[in-house]
């Protein structure tokens, strides 16, 4: 019996253990809060001096925003901020949009990785616009920097066009297995 005790005990502090290393402090998550809070500021004000500061710049970088019917995908750095130069600078003034974010999960992977995921509501000259976000941020020299941005609707009515599936892609229906027998 002593046995027993001896492994549910011990299972318990291992389970705590692993539960406690992949926790975010209160004051880790709050400094990503702002960091996610300013990178969107500074993308919607067109301020790119702001921006760019905020992010690691790598070639595992990864951008993935679906904005105005538009899929927009970066991957690394350089692609990166060669699309967002030329969008920062395009001749339209910044917008002002406010941002409420609710349901926010941040998941430590390591040290020095999180991953946060969030339902986030974009409001803007009175409409409001849904969307699922994805946020991996990595601790540099004691700074969060944003690794990867993903943005995508939090539902099928607001995407204009769905995107083309290669015949590859499909998987076969029950009856097209069927036929091939």
């Amino acid at each position: 019996m002593k046995t027993l005790g001896f492994l549910c005990v011990t299972l318990l502090l291992f389970v705590s253990t692993v539960t406690a290393q992949n926790t975010v402090s209160p004051e880790d998550q709050s400094k990503i809060k702002q960091l996610i809070a300013d990178e969107t500021r500074a993308f919607y004000a067109k301020d790119y001096e702001t921006w760019m500061t905020l992010y690691r710049q790598t070639p595992q970088t990864y951008f993935a925003q679906y904005e105005k019917g538009q899929l927009i995908v970066k991957d690394g750095w350089d692609a990166l901020s060669s699309w967002a130069t030329t969008w920062f600078n395009e001749g339209k003034k910044g917008a002002k949009p406010t941002f409420a974010r609710e349901k926010t999960n941040f998941r430590k992977v390591n040290p020095t990785y999180v991953w946060v995921t969030f339902k986030q509501i974009k409001t803007l000259d009175g409409k409001k616009e849904t969307s699922q976000e994805l946020r991996i941020v990595e601790l540099i020299k004691g700074e969060w920097k944003m690794v990867n941005h993903t943005s995508m609707p939090a539902s099928t009515s607001s995407v204009k066009e769905e995107l083309p599936i290669s015949e590859k892609d499909k998987k076969p229906s029950a009856k097209s297995e069927k036929k091939q027998k």
